[in-house]
């Protein structure tokens, strides 16, 4: 009797965890607001706009990058030769989802980058934001090289 009661007890709390925290698409809107963030993250840093970075950037933000550097905002806003990198590329992003969590907004997604129209790397990413004062901030990056990605060239040291 106590073991059929305790295997209840847990399928249901799965049942209710799954429910409330399982992965839900974006509403229409918060998606539409989400993707203007994404490019409006990925314009900031291609120009190394300091002012998306002051208005736009948390404080706490966090990358991890697909060459296993980890920086926070300060470091980000001091690396001049990756935003040069960044800068010389135009991205192309597909297999995108947007999903909503209260005031988090997570994008998972492939990009492959071009520099002067040659396929240079495709990666991984997650990009994280979270709604504050009515803006999504980036908050969050990581980025992974995906399997099929050519090797990347190397990456500049600064």
């Amino acid at each position: 009797m106590k073991r059929t009661r305790l295997a209840a007890i847990l399928i249901f709390l799965c049942v209710v965890s799954q429910h409330c925290f399982s992965q839900k698409p974006a509403s229409a809107p918060a998606a539409k607001e989400l993707e203007a963030a994404e490019a409006k993250m990925f314009e900031g840093i291609a120009k190394h706009d300091p002012t998306y970075f002051k208005n736009d950037v948390a404080e706490d933000y966090v990358s991890i990058n697909a060459d296993g550097v980890t920086q926070n905002k300060e470091q980000m806003i001091a690396d001049s030769a990756r935003a040069k990198m960044v800068s010389d590329a135009s991205i192309k992003l597909f297999d995108k989802q947007i999903r909503v969590y209260g005031n988090t907004g997570i994008i998972t997604g492939r990009a492959r980058a071009f520099v002067h129209d040659t396929y240079v790397v495709e990666f991984l990413y997650t990009a994280i934001f979270v709604k504050r004062d009515n803006t999504w901030m980036f908050t969050g990056w990581q980025g992974t090289l995906s399997k099929d990605s050519p090797k990347p060239p190397p990456m500049p040291q600064g």
